[in-house]
């Protein structure tokens, strides 16, 4: 690539170059794959960092370059009780969805209670399992230099013009019947989604779309979908615990569905990461992975566990780097709204 060596695309090598010599070789990449250069950034969070650049290819997709390495994924639970893996605020908040509560019982007895259900070994063994079942496993790996699309996209919805939308009768309909209302949204169930933006209506029509073709509409334009383990390194960056800060939900973090927060705070996770990507963090929102002819999902469980009850720890499981969620059946049909894909593109020698 330029005279620069392909081996310089991975670290350590990578993170050793001056910033000067990083520059040239980001400048580079746009001029091979015929991307605009945004800027130059350090992105830096959770103690990790990468000096990177933000592109923009001619259909107007926001890119990130996310250099290669030789790094461990997934994660060993294997001869680690819960109470060395979680601090005590973290159990308690595992137990109590799992205990029985009334009205009148008091702090102390709720307390008491969920002591007592962290002294059950059954209870203690189902956590045990959970953890073994669910997470992937410990391997070495090699990432190769990747192009990342920064955002992740929408499956299924596609917009309606907005000649369209004017000229549809029913629509204005649908639209005045809301602004009475002082509605802002009306999304019918894989139909359709009338939102106010700025002051204006717009449209999303639904089209049911199988998990080949968004493939075939992905390869066809030149890109490719994320492997597990590539999801997994953009995720956590070779992380060794649950989340890229830690085994232990932190409550103080503003996260989505869980409203704990002052309504003005931003939502902690939903910001770039250390790679300048944005990871959804959402237990709702999955992207959909690829491996060798098979579809599966990282970054969420389309809120099962959340939705169930289940509380925050059990609740954010699913946007672990390394939450696999094996008794999950993919059908042929991806479910929009819940389901997002990200564009990326791996770097290799020409």
């Amino acid at each position: 690539m330029n005279n620069i060596s392909i081996e310089k695309l991975y670290n350590p090598e990578y993170d050793l170059l001056s910033v000067y010599d990083k520059k040239e070789l980001l400048n580079n990449i746009a001029n091979t794959y015929d991307l605009e250069v945004i800027g130059f950034k350090e992105f830096s969070v959770f103690n990790k960092s990468t000096y990177t650049a933000e592109f923009r290819s001619k259909e107007g997709i926001e890119f990130v370059f996310v250099p290669g390495e030789c790094v461990k994924l997934g994660i060993d639970f294997k001869g680690r009780k819960p109470s060395e893996i979680f601090n005590e605020e973290n159990l308690y908040d595992l137990a109590y969805s799992f205990i029985d509560e009334y009205e009148d019982d008091s702090q102390d007895s709720i307390t008491e209670k969920i002591k007592e259900k962290l002294e059950d070994n059954e209870f203690v063994s189902m956590i045990e399992d959970y953890l073994n079942n669910n997470f992937s496993k410990e391997e070495t790996i090699l990432i190769h230099p990747l192009l990342v699309q920064k955002d992740y996209s929408e499956t299924c919805w596609e917009d309606i013009s907005d000649d369209e939308l004017k000229e549809n009768k029913e629509l204005q309909a649908k639209i005045k019947s809301a602004e009475k209302k002082g509605i802002s949204e009306i999304t019918v169930h894989k139909s359709i989604c009338l939102y106010k933006e700025n002051g204006s209506w717009h449209g999303k029509l639904y089209r049911e779309t199988t998990f080949k073709e968004l493939l075939q509409d992905i390869t066809y334009t030149g890109y490719s979908l994320p492997t597990k383990r590539e999801w997994e390194y953009l995720a956590g960056k070779g992380c060794r615990s649950i989340f890229p800060w830690g085994n232990n939900m932190d409550f103080s973090m503003k996260l989505r569905h869980i409203e704990l927060m002052d309504d003005d705070e931003e939502y902690v996770l939903e910001k770039e990461n250390f790679f300048g990507i944005y990871i959804a963090d959402d237990p709702y929102c999955r992207e959909i992975v690829y491996d060798d002819g098979a579809f599966s999902y990282k970054g969420g469980d389309g809120g099962r566990n959340i939705c169930g009850g289940l509380g925050p720890v059990w609740g954010y499981f699913p946007v672990s780097p390394y939450f696999e969620n094996k008794d999950e059946e993919i059908g042929e049909y991806i479910n929009g709204g819940y389901d997002f894909f990200r564009r990326v593109v791996r770097i290799v020698k020409r």
